[in-house]
């Protein structure tokens, strides 16, 4: 079997179906791949959206466990796989038509370990589809991982790259039992293990911008959780960064790119902390934790700016400045607190 794609799932009633039409309308004969859903222990209607389709089609094969987020049910994927070769695919995301055979064709002309694609961003009402049927590809440059992290400016999602299932198995490299941000990590150091991957301008995968998306949930529990393993991430591409350093030219470049990534979550979780409840005393206790491997203040994510977006770099300016930055997320919520009585009042008054 050529191709395992596999899809966690949890909670995704509204888009599994549009995901698996999608993987069905490919460019290869249905024996030569199969489509692995993990359901990761959803509790809407998702489920009952899928079975359906693992009758229709004798190469959609269904998995369920209990919720541990979809770092564990990519693994599991891994382990019920057989294709030669796996592709990571969100369930509220879909690909193109007719697009699968020609990576396929083209991974094994060129022996690759790992192919790169591009993806288009699309709203929850579009379905922008091609037929690529009949457009030819060729690889124009063939990299190292070490070489192509330090001359591109790589995006960690998943769903950008297909990989051989041996050099994944070989690499050492598998998701944690993490709910959130995993490619942040796991993408550069898979990446980084490969001797041969290759970028093509290719338009393959669809990302869907839903209302649902994990960063429009709100639930103190669910960001709780999400600004944690976004600290892990940071770790994670701390250790990333320490194995790398060292070890030429080209991997001083590498690092340099990891750690411009490293303080861009690092800013990120700042911003989101600042709009949360959580108390001030927690973001205390993360900075001095990043401020010991290097990760803050962010020196390198504010060099990488410029002179670009204004806001940015006045953000950075005031989260560089311990004596600024907690003053401000007082501030804030305040007002946002003040906000919210105003309206309640207008509210109240009008009925």
């Amino acid at each position: 079997m050529k191709l395992t794609i596999i899809i966690p799932v949890y909670n995704a009633e509204n888009y599994i179906e549009s995901c698996l039409i999608s993987c069905c309308k490919q460019d290869l004969k249905s024996t030569d791949y199969e489509i692995m859903v993990v359901n990761d222990g959803s509790t809407d209607n998702t489920l009952e959206k899928i079975i359906p389709f693992t009758k229709e089609y004798s190469n959609i094969h269904l998995k369920s466990q209990k919720n541990k987020g979809h770092g564990a049910a990519r693994n599991i994927g891994v382990t019920l796989s057989k294709g030669k070769y796996i592709y990571f695919l969100d369930a509220d995301d879909y690909i193109a038509m007719n697009t699968l055979g020609n990576l396929i064709e083209l991974l094994e002309e060129y022996n690759l370990d790992m192919i790169v694609f591009s993806s288009m961003t699309v709203k929850n009402e579009q379905q922008i589809d091609f037929n690529h049927s009949h457009l030819k590809i060729e690889i124009n440059k063939i990299l190292s991982g070490i070489d192509f992290l330090g001359t591109h400016d790589y995006l960690p999602e998943v769903w950008r790259y297909i990989t051989k299932k041996s050099f994944y198995l070989n690499s050492g490299v598998s998701f944690y039992d993490k709910k959130f941000v995993q490619d942040s990590f796991f993408t550069p150091s898979l990446i980084s293990k490969t001797e041969r991957i290759s970028y093509i301008d290719y338009d393959v995968h669809r990302y869907r911008k839903s209302h649902n998306s994990i960063s429009r949930n709100k639930s103190f529990e669910h960001l709780k959780t999400h600004l944690y393993d976004m600290c892990f991430s940071v770790h994670e591409l701390y250790r990333l960064k320490n194995n790398l350093a060292g070890k030429g030219a080209t991997n001083n470049k590498v690092v340099q790119r990891l750690h411009i990534k490293q303080q861009h979550y690092v800013f990120i979780i700042i911003f989101r902390f600042i709009r949360s409840h959580f108390k001030i005393s927690e973001l205390k206790n993360i900075l001095s934790d990043f401020q010991a491997i290097g990760a803050y203040p962010l020196d390198k994510y504010r060099s990488s700016l410029g002179n670009g977006i204004q806001l940015n770099l006045l953000l950075v300016f005031i989260f560089n400045r311990k004596y600024l930055l907690y003053p401000s997320i007082i501030a804030y919520r305040t007002v946002k607190k003040l906000n919210f009585k105003l309206e309640k009042n207008d509210t109240l008054n009008k009925h």
